[in-house]
């Protein structure tokens, strides 16, 4: 009886895992990603950063060789950005500048923070925002509890040709 109902059980774990990437993989579009024409988003677009923390360098990070972990890591679609987080304090907005590779559809930017460990009872966020020409299309906040890095993503939509902006949260 326990082997019958062992089989049962993997049965269903393994068919319902099965069935799971089958449906996903049905639903994604046939062209993969790289095959389509990606067209560029229209505008000035620039990165403000605010923590409400002073960023430090993260103490449990790897450390590989004589160079250090970054205090802070931000990414665009993917693609890392740099930031001079050597004197980054609490409630400074952190100017980014210009963002280059932002696409018309969705866009996606990746942080990690990591607070001072003397604060590691604390709540700490960092918001971000994304402007065009000016005019914020993105305002969001990530938190992390009891000290812990500040990791996340925030995403957006920018519409081709239009000044109409979605958030994703």
């Amino acid at each position: 009886m326990r082997f019958i109902l062992t089989l049962l059980i993997w049965i269903v774990m393994v068919g319902g895992l099965w069935l799971y990437t089958w449906q996903r993989d049905a639903s994604l579009p046939d062209a993969p990603p790289e095959a389509k024409a990606v067209e560029q988003a229209q505008g000035r677009f620039t990165l403000e950063v605010t923590p409400t923390f002073t960023i430090a360098s993260d103490p449990f990070a790897l450390q590989l060789g004589s160079s250090s972990a970054p205090a802070i890591e931000l990414r665009i679609n993917g693609k890392p950005l740099s930031v001079p987080a050597d004197t980054i304090q609490r409630g400074q907005v952190i100017d980014v500048g210009e963002l280059a590779g932002l696409q018309a559809g969705f866009n996606e930017i990746y942080i990690s923070a990591s607070p001072p460990f003397e604060e590691s009872m604390l709540d700490h966020g960092v918001r971000v925002r994304v402007l065009k020409d000016g005019v914020a299309i993105t305002d969001q906040t990530l938190w992390a509890g009891n000290g812990a890095v500040v990791s996340g993503t925030a995403g957006f939509d920018i519409l081709a040709g239009k000044d109409q902006h979605h958030d994703h949260e």
